[in-house]
């Protein structure tokens, strides 16, 4: 056998319980459980806590919620200025490049790739 089965075996063999084993989990058993979660959440103080931090609770979220909401609406308004932009010098060039051909030809320039 490999060390690992060997380690395997030595972890898995049986042993015999402790003295007394069986008394102390049979005296457990007929002793009053103590109490849980429920019986801690229905405590008076808790309600109080809980009572008092549920609305700073529901403002912080809500305050979070209109500020996510609020980056969203720059983040469009951005993305639209950009757009507008883009646009707005694209027809500034077309006017440029127009404004350039006529002069040329009033002028009586031949273009500048023409010579």
């Amino acid at each position: 056998m490999n060390r690992l089965e060997e380690t395997l075996k030595q972890a898995l063999r049986r042993e015999e319980p402790p003295d007394g084993f069986a008394k102390r989990v049979l005296a457990r058993l007929e002793s009053p459980a103590r109490p849980g979660l429920w019986a801690w959440l229905r405590s008076p103080g808790l309600r109080w806590a809980l009572a008092a931090t549920l609305p700073l609770v529901l403002l912080v979220a809500f305050q979070y919620n209109a500020e996510r909401r609020r980056r969203a609406e720059g983040e469009r308004a951005k993305a639209q200025m950009l757009t507008a932009l883009r646009i707005t010098a694209d027809k500034l060039e077309y006017a440029r490049e127009k404004v350039s051909r006529v002069t040329s030809r009033s002028v009586g320039l031949r273009p500048a790739n023409s010579i």
